[in-house]
């Protein structure tokens, strides 16, 4: 309660100052936000021409930015989902990554936890620990119009508790994810399930998917590249090519079924159907406000990290999500009113292709491990301190060492030195930046690498080094199998990890194409700016040319 009040407050301050020209006339009913995560912007031009539902109606009847990137280092799924909800960066929401070294607890944290919130199980589970956008620094256009007098209900709904979360930030009368086996939300957001999404998951059980297959939507020549790539990575009871079984192979009833079913079109296509029961059963776009519903799509994410961008499974899963949406898009048409909603489109991040794949057409690119980058570190630091861990932890590009242990080595510069240039010397590290630089002013000259560490650094939480890899290189833990890690990754500064799509649809945004550089950043603010309510701590900017005039 504390913290919600904070966060009224906040709002409540700046508004006066930063307040926008409100759009009350045309204000719509209903705001929607979509993000698919992991969808690449080249995904537009390399796959778009087999899309004619939902994917293609948002192409070609609304605002296109082709030109969108996130412009920050850590292109992670929590980052990016603050990123899109709050209108800032991670140096100012605070959500550096999906996960980050908490150097009081000594502990690693994730992004959604809340120590403070249990767990609301929609069905018939112990509640275990609760989650929600406790660790974000920034309001959320969602926690903006909660607070605002033309509110409405406020839903957010993905796989991920991440994404749902960030989506939601401190207050929603729904947000709901998958933890274990079933769907979950936590006290953080409300203490008891919401009865209409409930009789929605009681009626239609994930588990009616069991032993079902997915096979390619489409003719064998819709499709681009091989259908079993080098150094593709299916999960166990998979092959690499198609069909794909929604049970173990032996046909019993195991966890299995459910990481095969969220890995797989069903589980998209069912988050789009619990939205359309949020729309019925409580009547978003129907009242006197303004409701707000937010869905991540998370399917293309665990694919794309198993099979890689120029798999045959990606495309059919945007195959399958451009059918999956176009349905949506019609129930909002028909329950909602095509001129009282607006909707907003994008993605998290992209994703890097598969080292190997790369590395075969003549690319370098390759894995870097980090159990090599902490061991060389603690190897040099070890000839002089004596044997030990010095390394606490390496979460992507951020490495954080145990407490004293960075003190030790700021004090003794040519120590630090020989640190980075042990890291720098790991195949596939581009450079390494003390984290310490990025807190104070930039210089005039800084290069993109900087520039992008930059944006990402939060003081207190980010590492103490930040490893740069070279494109097309991807970090990896040594888990001892022929291809450690997942077949590819993302959370670089390259353009393949910062261009997303991001379009704006619905009553009253002017369709078109936009050659504008802009950010997801973007999408809070220019909400903010049609709703006429106030977001001032974001730091993207209304895309006004969109926005009906007055």
């Amino acid at each position: 309660m504390m913290r919600r009040a904070l966060f009224g407050c906040v709002l409540g301050l700046f508004s006066f100052a930063t307040a926008t020209t409100p759009l009350a006339a045309t204000r719509p009913s209903l705001v929607v936000v979509i993000v698919v995560d992991q969808m690449r912007r080249d995904y537009v031009e390399d796959y778009g021409s087999h899309w004619t539902k939902g994917l293609r109606r948002l192409l070609d009847e609304g605002a296109v930015y082709p030109n969108a990137a996130y412009p920050y280092l850590t292109t992670l799924t929590c980052a990016g989902h603050a990123t899109i909800a709050t209108g800032t960066f991670p140096s100012t929401h605070g959500i550096i990554n999906n996960t980050w070294w908490d150097r009081e607890t000594q502990k690693n944290v994730s992004c959604s936890s809340d120590a403070t919130g249990r767990e609301v199980p929609y069905g018939d589970r112990q509640p275990g620990a609760g989650g929600g956008a406790r660790l974000l620094k920034a309001p959320t256009f969602a926690d903006a119009l909660a607070d605002s007098p033309q509110h409405g209900h406020i839903v957010t709904l993905s796989m991920k508790r991440a994404s749902a979360a960030m989506l939601a930030g401190q207050k929603a009368d729904a947000a709901l994810w998958l933890q274990g086996n079933g769907w979950s939300s936590s006290t953080a957001y409300a203490p008891a399930p919401e009865k209409s999404l409930l009789r929605f998951i009681q009626s239609n059980p994930v588990e009616a998917d069991f032993g079902k297959s997915w096979s390619r939507m489409g003719k064998g020549s819709d499709y681009k590249y091989e259908d079993a790539g080098l150094g593709e990575k299916p999960p166990p009871e998979w092959d690499p090519t198609f069909p794909h079984l929604l049970q173990p192979r032996d046909g019993k009833p195991t966890t299995f079924f459910y990481a095969a079913w969220e890995e797989s079109p069903y589980s998209d296509a069912y988050v789009a159907r619990m939205a359309s029961a949020a729309i019925d059963g409580m009547k978003l776009g129907q009242g006197p406000g303004t409701d707000y519903l937010a869905i991540s799509f998370s399917a293309l994410d665990v694919v794309g990290h198993d099979f890689g961008p120029r798999s045959h499974e990606i495309q059919d899963v945007l195959m399958r999500l451009d059918e999956t949406l176009g349905k949506f898009l019609a129930d909002l048409d028909k329950k909602v009113g095509t001129d009282r909603y607006v909707l907003a489109f994008t993605a998290d991040h992209g994703v890097a292709e598969i080292p190997e794949q790369a590395k075969a057409e003549g690319k370098d690119a390759g894995r870097i491990m980090m159990n090599d980058i902490m061991a060389r570190t603690d190897q040099t630091m070890s000839a002089k301190y004596g044997a030990g861990h010095w390394v606490a932890a390496q979460a992507y590009s951020e490495l954080y060492f145990r407490a004293g242990a960075f003190e030790k080595l700021t004090a003794d510069p040519e120590l630090l030195a020989s640190v980075i240039h042990g890291i720098e010397a790991v195949p596939g590290v581009q450079r390494v930046i003390d984290g310490r630089t990025l807190a104070a002013p930039p210089a005039a000259d800084e290069d993109a690498a900087t520039q992008a560490a930059r944006k990402s650094y939060f003081p207190g939480r980010s590492g103490d080094l930040l490893i740069i890899p070279k494109a097309n290189w991807i970090f990896v833990s040594d888990d001892k199998t022929i291809i450690p890690g997942n077949a590819t990754t993302h959370g670089t500064y390259n353009d393949y990890d910062q261009r997303v799509p991001l379009i704006l649809f619905g009553g009253g945004i002017a369709k078109g194409r936009y050659e504008t550089a802009v950010t997801p950043a973007d999408i809070a603010p220019t909400l903010a700016r049609l709703c006429g309510i106030s977001l001032p701590t974001a730091t993207g900017h209304p895309l006004d040319e969109v926005l009906p005039r007055q």
